[in-house]
């Protein structure tokens, strides 16, 4: 399992073989899994929400590993801070989330929770690579949707609220192995086998000929990515009775410290146009992908798109407004990975001014993930996002 520090770096490392194998390239839907849509008639939401089922990746999940992505609790680190869905679930009076997954070996093999319903696991893709056992894993949010669909006997109930979580590892993935290719000319190999995960060779021959065709063909990847997810949610969810079903976008990954520490290394090394092109073509995969998803979900009355891209860029540009002072550094150490960047341990060194508790209004945990305000404000959006839908 990739490290939740650094979610997808090992994971490339350990794939490029695999990808290069593939590198031949695909159609789009090589690496989705059939679905057989059923014909009964699609319910509309009523009553309230009594389940909160997810999937997804670190953001989302409640402890596949033993631990959470985000500060951690001195007292108990297996229990540790809530992430947004288990301050959902709780909101709402629902059943509190428990990890259906269970690893101890970071990933090499999984056991599992028959009455948890948080089907997120830490370092999940929706494009999980074959060396990971691609959708046949806990990694994959794919197939994170056709087990809760399975343990859930193989239909939705009328109480159940969906929240899914997934893409940034993609997006992450896809700029890391960009950014590699631009440093390295024996990395653009494995460039291309991952797009090709997506996009067949005649897609992206036809890309990478154009201008900045790297970019060209990374937005291709991006929109191709979530219309993979939609059909996974509509074959394991949507076309099996969910009501409600919530998707969190992908927000500006840009303005994370580890994507704003990559790039100032790339400026240095390549020059600020290459790092000021490379950092807009990320946004432009990111919108890519948020805007796919939105345009596949209108006038869907069963889906609620949670607009995650706005708030966060909100969160990053007025601070203050969300009861945050510091969005640009993480406040855990990086000799302090998790579980041990506990409150204890933040409190016992506090930056030069701070105090006690001085982590609590930052936005960052580590370089990407939040820190337990962080997930308040994602559970927050949730919420109004539930309330807009009707379904509260």
């Amino acid at each position: 399992m990739p490290t939740l520090r650094h979610p997808l770096r090992l994971a490339l490392a350990v794939t490029t073989a695999a990808l290069l194998a593939a590198c031949g390239g695909g159609g789009g839907d090589d690496n989705v899994a059939a679905t057989t849509p059923t014909t009964q008639p699609q319910a509309q939401a009523a009553g309230p929400i009594t389940r909160v089922v997810v999937a997804g990746d670190s953001l989302a999940d409640a402890g596949t590993f033993g631990y959470r992505a985000t500060v951690a609790t001195a007292a108990n680190t297996a229990t540790g801070y809530p992430v947004f869905t288990e301050l959902v679930a709780r909101d709402l009076a629902a059943p509190a989330l428990c990890p259906y997954f269970a690893s101890t070996d970071r990933g090499q093999t999984f056991s599992t929770r028959s009455t948890c319903t948080n089907f997120a696991v830490a370092g999940a893709l929706v494009n999980n690579p074959a060396v990971r056992n691609g959708d046949d894993s806990p990694f994959s949010v794919q197939h994170q949707l056709r087990t809760a669909l399975q343990a859930s006997g193989g239909a939705w109930r009328a109480g159940d609220l969906l929240l899914v979580d997934g893409g940034a590892n993609d997006i992450a993935s896809l700029a890391d192995t960009y950014i590699d290719s631009l440093r390295s000319g024996t990395d653009r190999a494995v460039l291309l086998a991952l797009l090709g995960q997506e996009l067949s060779a005649s897609t992206l021959a036809d890309a990478l000929s154009q201008a900045s065709g790297g970019i060209v063909a990374g937005r291709l990847y991006a929109q191709a990515t979530a219309n993979t997810l939609w059909t996974a949610l509509r074959g394991a969810a949507l076309d099996r009775g969910a009501t409600r079903v919530a998707v969190l976008e992908v927000p500006d990954l840009t303005r994370t410290p580890r994507f704003r520490t990559i790039l100032q290394g790339l400026a240095g090394t390549q020059g600020a146009t290459v790092a000021a092109e490379t950092e807009a073509g990320i946004r432009t995969w990111v919108a890519t992908y948020n805007a796919e998803l939105a345009r596949l979900a209108a006038g869907e009355r069963r889906v609620a798109i949670v607009p995650y891209a706005a708030d966060f860029a909100a969160q990053t540009t007025s601070p203050a407004t969300y009861g945050l002072t510091v969005t640009d550094q993480p406040a855990c150490p990086s000799a302090l990975d998790f579980p041990a960047c506990t409150d204890t341990a933040l409190d016992a060194a506090p930056p030069a001014g701070g105090t006690a508790g001085w982590w609590r209004s930052w936005l960052f945990s580590d370089n990407f993930h939040p820190t337990p305000r962080g997930h308040e404000l994602i559970a927050r959006l949730v919420q109004q996002t539930l309330v807009r839908a009707g379904w509260r």
